[in-house]
Parts: structure tokens; C-alpha cells; sequence
């Protein structure tokens, strides 16, 4: 009786630390929420700043005053800014706020809206990158483009899509 015992224990021992080595390696793969990269958003050099775009995409807002994100279908940094994009719950306050989407081939551009549920957004498939780099030499994703009255005010890259709201409105307010 006394060796059933010892087993018994024995196995419950292991069954315990077994259970807390698994509770250990859980934790390890939950993100800590206070460990979000810091926000960036910085300007863009080499862009075509001033430049008054001689094509303007159908999909996209008004050239006038408006803020167009340029997000590639195989940036990692991309699919974080698609789903800040389609969390926010303040997207109707970017109401001239368009999207282009850089990608080898079309459907690939229309799958990225889709599966990141950015339908909402205006938006404009581009592919091979061909529009941005033509008329504002943006090679670079993720990168916001602010215009006003027409042409490029301005150019950045962000990893944060409230960063850069925060930004662009300080920007607008000071021009």
C-alpha cells in the first residue's frame, strides 16, 4: 500500500510541474501589451515634395486635401497598419484618408483589402508600385503622403496609425 502511495504522489509531482512548465512556455507566447514598439513617424527624404501628380487613381479621395497610405501586400509593418486600420474606430475622422495598395499583380492588391477588412477606405490597387514611384519616387512602405491644395506637403513613415493622425493634424494646424 505504501509503495501504491509513493507512485501515486510520485506521478502527481510530475503531473504538477509538467502543468506549470506548460503554464510557463503559454506565457512566453502572450505578448505583454506594455511591449508595442514605441510610435514612429518621421518624414520621408528623396520624395517629390510640391509635386502636383499629373494622374490621379480613380479609387482615391480628392487630391485637394487628403492623406494617402501607401502599404505593400509583403510588408510585415503593412499588416500592422491593416489592422490598426481596420480596428479603428475613428477611421470616419480621416474621412479624405485613401489607400494605395503596392503589389505585384492586381488580385493580390483586392485579396490584401479584403482579408485586412479595409474595404471601407477608398482605395487604389498599384501595381508593381508603378504610380507611387513615378510621380512621387516612394519606393518605401509603409509611407503617409499629405496633400494640400493638390500637390505633396508632405511625406512619412510610420509604424502607428494614431501616431501619425496626431501628426498630421499638428501638421495641418501649423500650415
Amino acid at each position: 500500500m505504501l509503495i501504491v502511495f509513493g507512485f501515486a504522489l510520485l506521478l502527481l509531482t510530475a503531473a504538477v510541474v509538467v502543468l506549470f512548465a506548460m503554464l510557463g512556455e503559454l506565457a512566453t507566447r502572450v505578448p505583454d501589451p506594455d511591449d508595442r514598439p514605441v510610435p514612429v513617424v518621421r518624414p520621408l527624404d528623396g520624395t517629390n515634395i510640391g509635386r502636383e501628380p499629373g494622374e490621379w487613381p480613380a479609387g482615391l479621395p480628392d487630391r485637394d486635401d487628403a492623406v494617402i497610405l501607401v502599404l505593400s501586400t509583403v510588408c510585415a509593418s503593412c499588416q500592422t497598419i491593416a489592422k490598426q486600420l481596420a480596428a479603428e474606430p475613428e477611421h470616419l475622422a480621416w474621412a479624405e484618408l485613401g489607400l494605395v495598395i503596392s503589389t505585384g499583380a492586381r488580385e493580390g492588391g483586392e485579396d490584401f483589402v479584403t482579408a485586412n477588412r479595409l474595404g471601407s477606405y477608398r482605395h487604389h490597387v498599384d501595381e508593381g508600385g508603378a504610380w507611387t514611384r513615378a510621380e512621387f519616387a516612394v519606393e518605401i512602405s509603409p509611407t503617409a503622403l499629405v496633400f494640400r491644395g493638390g500637390r505633396l506637403a508632405s511625406a512619412h513613415t510610420f509604424n502607428d496609425v494614431a501616431a501619425l493622425r496626431d501628426a498630421v493634424r499638428k501638421e495641418m494646424e501649423t500650415a
